[in-house]
């Protein structure tokens, strides 16, 4: 390992003193750890990639593009988050201040460019702008955690593609990774930057931020910071105090998700009927106590994750990051299957690290793809499709809340395979370089 042969080879070597000794010896072990996680995922995946399937998964997302842009050039466009677009970008007024916008600054800055010029052309925009960002996510693997890892994600993301090529979502992620990757690589301004322009843009990398923290990287967390304080001023003069309130609020809606996991018990047991309410399906009323037990259990678990994550040897953009962006799936009242894109990148960088890590990575893989299945029930006209979509959403539920399980009692401090780091004088947790594997 890089870090145990700079910092111990030849001078450790030689010596006699006890407690250089007993440093060397953990620092030899972590390492083996490592090493050993290493080669089990190596015999799992291949060393190297093909370029080949890198072009045949680049293939598909063309594909899956030029379907896009033929569906929405050849009937009227009818999803609800571009014509949401439409209607921001068209709206006479200022958003937040003459209307309520329940999407963050950055994002309806980017309606406001892309929209107003009828959904048809908006939605080709918006899969265009998708399309590169995939790629560019797909990019930031490759770069912070190498080609294996880049190859897992864009297999990952394959059946999310009959919708995510009309959301923003994976401008998001590839932000977010792009700032973990750029701190593995050490360029700590430049994915401070990163990082905080995805906060800003959705709310959800709050979550993975605290890597910086586990990692000690001061002038990335304070590069983070200072972006969102300068688009939170902008937000501020450009639309009052009005718009945080309306973002937390979803603009004021009141019902459960139909796909988070109280909305659908409420419509698996048919208690309520589902309306279309601020953009989203919803059943029944989320009341105060009720969201504010959901934000205390989420403040709860993260604290946890990341308590964990920080003395462990594992690297935390894996299976740490993976279990905190599922804890805010799980304690939301507003699920929506675009949303499962948040886990593709930390998935793919679990399926790099040991037993457990890789065990959470294939919850992940079957709640992915049980979203991608319910993309397909969404677009299909027969009468039993309802009841595929509830029953589905259940189990992808299931699967998120069984992830969180999993990955509390792995990572926890007395749990068999679990890497614990001890206190041994050397920063030995993680690979310096952030090359191909943790």
């Amino acid at each position: 390992m890089a870090v145990a042969g700079e910092r111990g080879g030849g001078v450790l070597a030689g010596s006699s003193d006890p407690n250089t000794s007993s440093s060397a010896a953990a620092a030899d072990t972590v390492a083996a750890v490592m090493t050993h996680a290493t080669r089990g995922s190596s015999l799992r995946l291949l060393v190297r990639v093909p370029t080949i399937v890198f072009l045949v998964l680049v293939a598909i997302r063309l594909a899956i593009l030029g379907h896009t842009i033929a569906e929405v050039t050849g009937k009227p466009v009818t999803d609800v988050y571009v014509l949401r677009i439409e209607q921001i970008a068209s709206s006479p007024g200022t958003p937040y201040r003459d209307f309520p916008v329940e999407y963050m600054f950055p994002e309806n800055l980017a309606m406001q460019l892309i929209g107003g010029s009828g959904a048809e052309a908006t939605a080709i925009r918006l899969a265009f702008i998708a399309f590169v960002a995939d790629l560019a996510a797909a990019a930031a693997v490759w770069w912070g955690w190498g080609r294996r890892p880049a190859a897992v994600y864009l297999v990952l993301g394959v059946p999310l593609l009959s919708f995510l090529y009309q959301r923003f979502d994976l401008v998001s992620v590839a932000l977010a990774t792009w700032g973990v990757a750029l701190v593995e690589r050490r360029d700590d301004v430049g994915g401070g930057i990163a990082l905080g322009s995805a906060v800003m843009l959705k709310l959800w990398p709050l979550a993975v931020a605290p890597v910086l923290l586990v990692r000690r990287r001061w002038r990335a967390l304070a590069a983070a910071a200072a972006v969102c304080l300068v688009v939170g001023l902008a937000w501020l003069l450009a639309a009052g105090p009005k718009g945080p309130v309306q973002v937390l609020s979803f603009r004021g809606a009141r019902g459960w998700s139909a796909e988070s996991i109280e909305g659908n018990l409420l419509w698996l047991a048919s208690h309520g009927t589902l309306i279309l309410e601020q953009g989203a399906m919803r059943i029944g009323a989320a009341p105060a106590w009720a969201k504010a037990l959901l934000f205390a259990g989420l403040l709860g678990y993260e604290v946890v994750v990341w308590r964990r994550a920080g003395g462990e040897a594992r690297d935390p953009a894996g299976g740490a990051c993976l279990a905190a962006v599922t804890a805010v799936l799980v304690f939301s009242p507003l699920i929506s299957e675009q949303y499962a894109a948040w886990l593709l990148p930390w998935a793919a960088v679990a399926f790099e690290g040991d037993r457990a890590e890789r065990k959470v990575a294939g919850i992940a893989a079957t709640a992915i793809v049980l979203t991608g299945l319910l993309g397909l029930f969404y677009l299909m006209p027969f009468g039993w499709a309802a009841l595929a979509q509830r029953w589905t959403i259940l189990a992808r539920n299931v699967a998120l809340v069984l992830l969180l399980i999993v990955w509390f009692r792995a990572s926890a401090p007395n749990a068999a395979g679990s890497a614990v780091v001890a206190d041994i004088g050397v920063d030995a947790r993680f690979p310096s370089g952030g090359g191909e594997g943790v």
